[in-house]
């Protein structure tokens, strides 16, 4: 997933950290992947040039934690709340390309939630977004 993304991030000169620890997870490899590419591409979309991004994969007793980290431009509180929602787009304003439909952030919730998972997001304007997705090693 981040050496996928190399070109979007080395063109905006992005600074990308992984601390990855192996581990084995049950899950849908497709839609997982689906889940990592929208949340790099978002902190890739959304981080200025030369910010920084650090990936974050721990085991945990019961799972895994992954964590996207970004210096981006952030959400403001009042947004915070609805970024789950379909078709709900953040100000379009925020987007250099004003590109997306507002589907991608709507079909990772649902993903991590069929993988009986959750997904955690904040921000502060200004300062960055980190994105914390938990999921169980084996589905019940």
């Amino acid at each position: 997933m981040v050496l996928a993304s190399e070109p979007q991030w080395l063109d905006k000169d992005i600074e990308v950290e992984a601390e990855l620890e192996e581990t084995v997870v049950y899950a849908v490899q497709d839609l997982m992947s689906q889940v990592w590419t929208n949340l790099l591409h978002n902190s890739i979309k959304f981080t200025p040039q030369g910010g920084r991004i650090a990936v974050r994969l721990q085991t945990l007793e019961q799972g895994i934690e992954v964590e996207i980290r970004d210096s981006g431009i952030g959400i403001t509180g009042e947004e915070l709340p609805r970024i789950f929602e379909r078709f709900y787009k953040v100000d379009k304003a925020r987007s250099a390309s004003g590109g997306g439909s507002g589907l991608g952030l709507s079909l990772v919730k649902k993903i991590v939630d069929l993988h009986e998972g959750s997904i955690n997001v904040t921000s502060r304007p200004g300062e960055g977004t980190a994105f914390v997705v938990r999921l169980p090693q084996q589905l019940k």
